[in-house]
């Protein structure tokens, strides 16, 4: 598939394994970017390896490609009058831990194209060609629950309706669950004192998460985060107390939160 997108007329082609440098340059090497993906990319040779699992395996000319389906693959998404800058990828991929005949699909976007309506535009065609090309039942999207409430709004406003939860183990495995855990550990000794709530709460939550699923225990999450801190913010009583009720809030809402985009659905849309 190559296309223009509606709203922004950017250019999506199908990914070659040429591409990996600015993927791992504006995706995988960009914390705020990677932030909600599950890769430990806290240094320049974990950026480079989560863009040869994705580049390696669904690029068109990927090494471990050998015969993908028409409808699924890795699509890079380009700035055709600008200079023909990278924008964003976007997935399409059988995943584990999913229902027969269904795919996930993901993306991500380059910092400088945030706001774009990228997403919505991408998720569209692709869908479009998922089920045009294929007998695939559903489509499936899945989210951090509570760490991104807009990426929860554009599904729902692109007509993926709330599904079944996906658990990180069963669709990971515990090794990708641990380098997450590795990834916000290391998020949070970063942090600086003027500007660390965001970041702490993300961090917090997700490995509530973690330990939802039996990764560590509730108490050893919040004992290892604080840990990681900076010291000034370590021994503050408001941090530790901020820590502890996000991580409450990671371990009553649990990842995989799903989105489903059925055949049916996505005729009914087209239809009216």
């Amino acid at each position: 598939m190559e296309a223009s997108l509606h709203r922004s007329g950017f250019l999506i082609r199908p990914s070659l394994a040429e591409d990996r440098l600015e993927v791992a340059e504006h995706i995988f090497g960009d914390v705020e970017v990677a932030k909600t993906l599950v890769h430990n990319v806290s240094s320049p040779e974990g950026a480079l390896a989560a863009t040869d699992a994705w580049i390696d395996n669904l690029a068109a000319d990927g090494k471990n490609n050998s015969g993908n389906p028409v409808y699924t693959g890795l699509w890079t998404i380009r700035d055709a009058a600008n200079d023909n800058q990278f924008v964003g990828i976007r997935g399409v991929f059988v995943a584990p831990g999913l229902p027969k005949n269904s795919v996930a699909t993901f993306v991500a976007i380059a910092r400088a194209y945030w706001g774009n309506g990228v997403s919505g535009d991408s998720s569209i065609l692709l869908c479009q060609q998922v089920f045009e090309k294929s007998d695939v039942e559903a489509i499936y999207t899945r989210v951090w629950p509570k760490l991104n409430p807009a990426s929860d709004a554009v599904q729902r406003r692109l007509g993926f309706v709330p599904a079944e939860r996906h658990t990180l183990r069963d669709t990971f495995g515990e090794q990708r669950m641990l380098e997450v855990l590795d990834f916000d550990l290391w998020r949070a000794s970063r942090l600086q004192n003027d500007e660390f709530n965001e970041t702490l709460r993300q961090c917090s939550i997700r490995i509530g998460q973690l330990a939802a699923e039996d990764l560590l225990e509730p108490e050893t999450a919040v004992a290892q985060l604080i840990s990681a801190l900076p010291e000034a913010l370590s021994r503050s009583e408001d941090v530790q107390a901020q820590v502890v009720d996000d991580l409450r809030l990671g371990l009553l809402n649990p990842a995989w939160a799903s989105y489903r985009m059925s055949r049916d659905a996505w005729g009914m849309m087209k239809g009216s």
